[in-house]
């Protein structure tokens, strides 16, 4: 899901009764029908089910607790989008009453540094804090059992956070481009496992989240498969990434913005690099690909520009939109005769100085005939050389030069048995001559 979606506001057709002056706790019962909403000047509620769900909260309100009744109801519920972009917050104390958290509930609260989750709770939905840029640390209750998708993407203040127990469920960049984070506390979760600066599974099949104080090289265990979405964002301090054969995906995202990343050992066995796995690697200079890729994604490496060496392997397949957009260093690249699918602006694109895709008039490519690169370099008038054709007059002089060698090697040969069918005439004449010589002084001895 996109950020703007996450982000947006969901508050739009409510019905607002009249504000109360001054004190904004004191409601006329007399006035309120259960079945309409009700506003106190700061938050918003609607009734459903006997109890309130809190559905908004004044954007430039200064407050450190839900409440935790009104009117004589129970708030139970925070809806979608409730507190969203309300960035006077610093600290929330939600009251144990509330049992349900919505989408996006708390997103952009970019003042908040202390949030106190009620006991109650079981699921940190998608995006629930997404964009809480002060948020320090965050204590998740034992009776939550699932961490949503960008739950806490880009909570860039974030540097500790405790899992709880019961966890079973952790979405998809939960933690990703959070670029303090540093302790991931899983010592009571049995389905978790932070170690070597890396909360995995208990297998050790999946990394979900890196440290971002990760330096130098990177060994990933051999037990792992799969490198998750958004795992290492923002590590910059990584140097020399080396990856096992065990690993068959690496995610979205998963290595963005590692700024300092100068090298990346790709054993066989991968299959799949997904989109933007590499944006932004700013160091990053050569990267030759194992035989058993298949798939790079859209924008994989995205604005690496000191990347000026790329080796694609014969077995790939597909090369994604913008896969090497803003790679100012590469000039060339050699797409080998297994690729069937280039998107657009996969090689040879810029980014100019208005943000627009720009062809680099240097680069050049290297195809076979009547294939997806061959396609590619003539849609978007690139330079390229057709190598079946290098091979064929390649293969011609070969065999020439062969041809050329066998005949050499023939007359020679033949020179060779002439010379020894002369040797051996002229031993047998020889021969010849000495045995007449000895029957004609045989006969002599014998006349005597």
């Amino acid at each position: 899901m996109k950020l703007n979606k996450l982000l947006s506001a969901a508050a739009a057709g409510f019905i607002i009764l009249s504000a109360v002056p001054s004190a904004a706790s004191a409601v006329d019962d007399t006035m309120l029908n259960p079945q309409e909403e009700l506003t106190d000047g700061t938050f918003t509620y609607e009734l459903e089910n006997g109890s309130y769900i809190l559905t908004h909260c004044e954007t430039g309100a200064i407050v450190t607790e839900v409440p935790q009744e009104r009117n004589g109801y129970t708030i139970t519920a925070i809806a979608d989008n409730a507190f969203t972009e309300c960035t006077k917050i610093t600290e929330l104390k939600i009251p144990m009453s509330v049992k349900k958290i919505g989408t996006s509930a708390f997103a952009g609260c970019t003042s908040l540094s202390k949030i106190t989750l009620p006991d109650k709770l079981t699921e940190i939905p998608e995006g629930a804090f997404i964009s809480c840029t002060s948020l320090e640390s965050v204590d998740i209750p034992d009776s939550v059992t699932s961490i949503g998708n960008y739950a806490f993407y880009g909570c860039a203040a974030l540097a500790d956070v405790t899992l709880p127990a019961s966890l079973t469920d952790f979405g998809t960049m939960a933690f990703a481009d959070c670029e303090s984070i540093d302790n991931i506390d899983a010592s009571k979760c049995s389905g978790y496992n932070f170690a070597d600066g890396m909360l995995t599974d208990s297998e050790k099949t999946k990394i979900y989240r890196a440290s971002t104080k990760l330096t130098g090289d990177v060994y990933i265990d051999n037990t792992v498969t799969s490198i998750e979405p958004g795992a290492f964002s923002l590590c910059e301090n990584i140097e020399n990434l080396f990856i096992p054969s065990s690993v068959v995906t690496i995610g979205d995202d998963a290595f963005g913005y590692c700024g300092g990343l100068k090298k990346i050992d790709f054993s066989e066995g991968l299959n799949t690099i997904a989109p933007i796995a590499f944006k932004y690697c700013l160091e990053l200079e050569t990267v030759e690909f194992p035989t058993t890729l298949k798939e790079i994604g859209e924008g994989a490496f995205f604005n690496c520009p000191k990347l000026n060496r790329v080796t694609l392997n014969e077995g790939l397949e597909t090369v994604g939109n913008g896969a090497f957009v803003g790679c100012t260093s590469l000039n060339s690249i050699a797409v080998p005769r297994s690729v069937t699918k280039i998107d657009e602006n996969a090689f040879g694109y810029n980014i100019s100085q208005e943000g627009q895709y720009e062809l680099n008039n240097n680069f050049k490519m290297s195809v076979f005939s009547n294939t997806a690169g061959a396609r590619y370099a003539s849609s978007n008038k690139i330079s390229s050389d057709s190598v079946d054709k290098d091979l064929k007059k390649t293969a011609f002089l070969i065999v020439a030069a062969g041809l050329v060698i066998a005949a050499i090697v023939f007359a020679i040969v033949l020179m060779a048995r002439g010379r020894k069918g002369a040797s051996a005439s002229v031993k047998e004449a020889e021969k010849l001559e000495k045995e007449q010589e000895e029957e004609a002084n045989y006969k002599k001895i014998i006349d005597e």
